[in-house]
């Protein structure tokens, strides 16, 4: 037997960059898509994400730490650990005024992860940033070793896992304690990227039948220019910082990276 999966993640809003992501899904023809949360957040279009992935039924959709900020109310409860998590919050609350209720009923009713199991023994399992924890507290950073992520995935025994949040796709292959190989994907990101390279992503997995998987991920071209002018002129607070993240695929702070 054989299945196929393409997944995509971290969309914050942004359009054009959704449009080239899902432009190049359409080739892979994919058995299932799955978009791997946070719709929305950093971006000046939520609620025009939102709509599109509703209105397309065939598509699996878990929901992302940024997500729950903007349904829940963060501005609220959250306490903000820097003056960069106080402009998140406002920008949260900037956000949400601009998605209907309905839509962010349906975002907010999301799941928190789905595991696909093509054959008995055989397990796909899919989550915004953690197996354990949505983010922020946990995730699963460029700069952690395969022994240092191992250790983390300790006890969970799934074949392969999938995530977005880091906003840095690859493919990582480790051994665990009781000797198994075990995949993890990251996905991320479409909206804007963190890893040095500005081009939207997504990740395809492939499973074959009798254990065996096959994952990869993508790149995209989009008019990252045009985009970043977009969010630079829009209403967002300090729109400079994610243009500057969506020109240089590099985190607006780098002294401080979130993860």
């Amino acid at each position: 037997m054989s299945f196929k999966w393409v997944l995509y993640s971290d969309i914050h809003g942004q359009i054009p960059q959704l449009d080239a992501v899902q432009e190049a899904v359409k080739k892979e023809e994919a058995d299932k898509v799955v978009v791997i949360g946070d719709l929305v957040g950093l971006g000046p279009e939520p609620a025009e994400v939102i709509e599109r992935i509703k209105g397309m039924p065939e598509i699996e959709v878990i929901i992302g730490n940024v997500d729950l900020w903007v349904t829940r109310n963060v501005w609220e409860w959250g306490e903000p650990k820097s003056p960069h998590q106080e402009w998140m919050f406002r920008m949260m609350q900037h956000t949400q005024e601009r998605i209907s209720k309905d839509l962010l009923e349906w975002l907010d009713k999301r799941p928190y992860s789905i595991t696909y199991s093509p054959e008995l023994g055989h397990d796909f399992h899919i989550f915004h940033a953690t197996p354990y924890e949505i983010g922020d507290e946990e995730a699963f950073p460029f700069r952690l070793t395969d022994d240092e992520i191992a250790e983390k995935l300790e006890g969970y025994d799934f074949d392969i896992g999938a995530h977005g949040h880091i906003h840095g796709p690859s493919v990582r292959n480790f051994k665990k304690s009781n000797g198994k190989m075990q995949k993890l994907v990251c996905a991320a990101a479409v909206g804007m990227s963190w890893d040095g390279d500005p081009r939207p992503s997504y990740a395809v997995v492939e499973y074959h039948g009798d254990g065996k998987w096959d994952a990869r991920v993508e790149r995209v071209e989009f008019d990252c220019e045009k985009q970043a002018d977009f969010n630079e002129n829009s209403w967002i607070e300090h729109g400079e910082r994610i243009a500057g993240m969506i020109r240089s695929g590099t985190f607006w702070n780098p002294d401080h990276m979130p993860h």
